[in-house]
């Protein structure tokens, strides 16, 4: 009877507890990351009576949770790489409705300018397409301006992002400090862990791994380890270590990520994954190139427009001024620098930016040249960087004046800030220059078959474009220029003299002249404007190899693959989440049927070991009751 009393409270004490963690299954069934718990019952040490060993009841040998770590690892890892597509899809998302808008973008902006330059050469003395042109180029930078403002407000949000990302980073980090002591604890004390703690961190981790790119190393005592970037430790056990955003050395509106309150601590360049990481590559990557050729546009069409418009005269009989404010490129010393050298930058020749930053820094005894975005060593660089022998890289001539001490560091952005400083500088109408600053004549006297093309300005900077020029033929295949020298001549070649450019074409005879004059009195001329008009198609970007039409469906088609690649992607990688959590879920989420069953199994069996021990104690008290 004792025996059979024994066996069943073993019974009823392991049926409870099986009842209670069946229980707790149902009660945590909805609970984020909970993994169900199961039983594993086992026989109790046997009674030896003689030769035969009699069983002594049952123990709950483990109560563990059924947790597969490939699994885990694999929604974690997933859940990681959603986290960063779908933040990086959502950054794109906006830049792209940004600039490709068929109404508001960039394309339709220039296009509209255009239409108003062509309009003009149309009726090139009409003051109200003149006044019209002005209105156009004033929208046009007003346009430039709305881009750089709306970029801005992406920076701010980016920068926005990055401090939360810090933050929750931060907090979660501190769970899982709190939740290793906790474990740490319980192996200690007991030699199991409570899979609810365990839960309890995997989540945190999971969390965590959204946020950022984590690995993860677990020690003797439970507790684990959670390293970042290149190894710097977010976890080391029961302690944590914070992230911090600081300024960056350059730009105080630009947060960077740093594992200490200053600029030495800066892991940006080394973060990866989750939505952190998402942020920093669009704010370094995409966001900054599309800043800086956006720039680079802008720079483009100031530059090109200004030219053609020196090229012609206005209605006043003037040369040609100036349109737009050239934006000037953002050269800034790092606030670290122990020297004082200040530093400045210029634009010298357009044709030649790339769109790219560049990272300078004095070692002491050299100047290297960087790539600030991938950090490239840069070696297309000339000059000493003085005033009179000034450095000229990517189309940018840089001066440093002051003392250099090894260490100092610079940055010079040399289009970052044009689309933003892109401004209308002419006010009157009839200084646009519709005709073309000089013309070409043939003397009445010529007996020959020769005739001369129209001048074309080749170069409006020239000292002497709108000097007089005579081209006297001393025979058929030879002709001087003003009296002087013998030039052979070949019918439809180009001859260009003090910027300007003709062509002669058929059989001049001896005594022949042709000439070059200043366009005086042309109102009506519109060649000037008419090649104003073909500026946006003209070759003035990438050492000539592609116009501002061009670099302008560039960006716009590359902002917009970018943005589809990501949006891609992001489906994909939703698919393989979706996956992965199905896959947790068939292991460890919690299948009400089967916890019912487990319910209605382990209620019998508990009410069968309670009528088990109903039965001992009657025994008993019948026994008692025989003896006395």
């Amino acid at each position: 009877m004792a025996d059979m009393l024994g066996n069943a409270l073993s019974a009823l004490t392991s049926y409870q507890r099986a009842l209670a963690t069946t229980s707790h299954n149902i009660a945590n069934a909805d609970t984020e990351g909970y993994s169900r718990q199961r039983v594993d019952f086992a026989t109790r040490v046997p009674q030896q009576m003689g030769d035969l060993s009699i069983g002594s009841g049952v123990t709950l040998s483990d109560v563990r949770r059924v947790y597969d770590e490939f699994a885990g690892q694999q929604l974690r890892s997933a859940s990681g790489a959603f986290s960063q597509l779908d933040n990086y899809y959502q950054l794109a998302s906006q830049l792209d409705n940004t600039l490709s808008d068929s109404e508001l973008g960039l394309s339709a902006a220039l296009s509209d300018f255009y239409d108003s330059v062509q309009n003009l050469a149309n009726d090139p003395a009409s003051l109200s397409a003149r006044q019209l042109l002005l209105s156009e180029a004033e929208s046009l930078s007003g346009r430039f301006s709305q881009f750089a403002s709306q970029l801005d407000t992406l920076d701010t949000d980016i920068n926005n992002r990055i401090q939360a990302s810090v933050n929750d980073i931060n907090d979660l980090a501190g769970q899982v400090a709190k939740i290793n002591s906790s474990i740490a604890e319980a192996q200690g004390k007991f030699g199991s862990v409570p899979g609810d703690l365990l839960d309890q961190r995997d989540q945190a981790l999971l969390k965590l791994n959204e946020l950022v790119n984590i690995s993860t190393v677990e020690q003797d005592d439970g507790s684990v380890n959670v390293f970042i970037g290149n190894g710097q430790s977010l976890v080391l056990g029961e302690k944590s270590n914070s992230l911090h955003t600081v300024r960056s050395a350059f730009e105080a509106d630009r947060l960077e990520v740093s594992t200490s309150t200053s600029e030495t601590g800066i892991i940006s360049d080394v973060i990866n994954g989750g939505s952190l990481g998402a942020s920093l590559s669009f704010r370094d990557g995409l966001l900054s190139d599309t800043r800086n050729e956006l720039g680079r546009i802008a720079s483009a069409v100031a530059s090109s427009l200004n030219d053609q418009n020196a090229a012609g005269l206005d209605l006043y009989g003037q040369r040609g001024s100036a349109i737009f404010a050239q934006p000037a490129p953002t050269a800034i010393a790092a606030t670290t620098n122990d020297g004082d050298a200040t530093i400045a930058a210029s634009l010298n020749d357009v044709s030649a930016l790339d769109g790219r930053n560049i990272a300078m820094r004095f070692d002491g005894m050299n100047w290297q040249f960087n790539d600030a975005g991938t950090g490239q060593s840069l070696s297309n660089w000339t000059g000493s960087g003085t005033a009179a022998d000034p450095f000229v890289i990517d189309g940018v001539s840089i001066s440093l004046s002051g003392s250099v001490v090894a260490g100092d560091r610079f940055l010079v952005k040399p289009t970052e800030s044009a689309s933003a400083n892109l401004t209308v500088v002419m006010s009157d109408p009839a200084q646009l220059a519709a005709a073309a600053a000089t013309r070409s004549g043939a003397s009445s006297a010529n007996t020959g078959s020769a005739s001369i093309s129209e001048t074309l300005v080749v170069d409006p900077n020239h000292p002497n474009l709108t000097d007089a020029v005579s081209i006297s033929f001393l025979d058929a295949s030879t002709y001087s220029i003003n009296g002087a020298g013998s030039y052979s001549y070949a019918p439809g070649e180009a001859i260009t003299i003090n910027g300007n450019t003709v062509t002669i074409t058929g059989t001049p005879a001896a005594g022949d002249v042709f000439s070059i004059t200043e366009n005086t009195g042309a109102s009506g001329d519109n060649r000037n404007m008419l090649a104003m008009a073909d500026v946006e198609s003209l070759g003035i970007l990438s050492g000539g190899s592609a116009s501002v039409k061009d670099a302008v469906s560039g960006l716009v088609g590359d902002i917009a693959v970018a943005t589809r690649s990501a949006e891609l992607n992001r489906d994909a990688q939703q698919n393989l989440l979706t996956q992965a959590q199905a896959t947790v879920e068939s292991i460890s989420g919690v299948n009400l049927d089967e916890e019912a069953s487990n319910l209605l199994k382990f209620q019998q069996a508990y009410q069968a070991a309670a009528q088990a021990a109903s039965v001992a104690n009657q025994l008993f008290q019948s026994l008692i009751g025989a003896i006395s």
